[in-house]
């Protein structure tokens, strides 16, 4: 009889944990969600942050994808007062790419990425990534796939996100357009983040990069 009075108690206090739990995600998007004021003042402390890594960037052109290295410059481990990890991806030539600082673990910490002609946001909630590119939305990224953002989610890309294989092909548009090599594979001094299946457009150069950065980050 005890048993059989004490296990619905618990199943109702995990289900009221879980309504509790939903709610409380509920509010921190309406409080704290892109285009809020907290947000705005997250993505602005972070701009803040990567200005000591971008004055040297050189400037994006075709050839950059295929150049960008693991290799890091100026790292930085995230510190106290709120002191987001940083620093710079190098081109195999040491050339400074791209930077990027990430907040301190929380929730759902955001990752800030910039080249000299564009930025990244991802909030990264542990099995799916919410992506922006120059403030407007790209997609969702589940399980290796590249969702679009809005109704539909359309299936842009996918990615192998088996951490057991050195190089992981991503498929744009259904094509095989490049391979990400996964940091804990690499084996050269300048190990290359990203190799080319054939020519990318801009926009899927766009999408290609965005999946090489969570990759080299290990966030993917």
């Amino acid at each position: 009889m005890q048993l059989t009075f004490v296990i619905p108690l618990l199943l109702s206090a995990v289900n009221i944990g879980g309504i509790i739990e939903a709610i409380g995600d509920m509010i921190d998007e309406r409080l704290a969600g892109p285009g809020t004021k907290a947000w705005n003042n997250r993505i602005q402390r972070l701009r803040d942050a990567l200005k000591k890594f971008t004055g040297a960037l050189v400037p994006w052109d075709a050839e950059m994808l295929h150049l960008l290295s693991l290799n890091k410059a100026q790292a930085q481990k995230a510190g106290w007062f709120g002191r987001p990890a940083g620093g710079v991806f190098t081109s195999i030539y040491h050339e400074p790419i791209l930077a990027f600082v990430k907040e301190r673990p929380t929730k759902a910490p955001i990752l800030l990425a910039r080249t000299s002609d564009r930025e990244y946001v991802f909030r990264l909630k542990g099995k799916e990534t919410e992506i922006w590119v120059n403030l407007q939305p790209l997609g969702v990224l589940v399980n290796g796939a590249l969702l679009a953002a809005g109704k539909g989610s359309k299936l842009i890309a996918r990615v192998d996100n088996n951490s057991g294989v050195a190089q992981s092909i991503v498929e744009v548009g259904g094509k095989p357009a490049a391979t990400l090599l996964h940091p804990d594979h690499a084996d050269s001094p300048m190990p290359r983040a990203v190799t080319l299946l054939r020519e990318l457009t801009a926009e899927e150069e766009t999408v290609v990069l965005a999946l090489a950065v969570l990759r080299m980050r290990g966030e993917a």
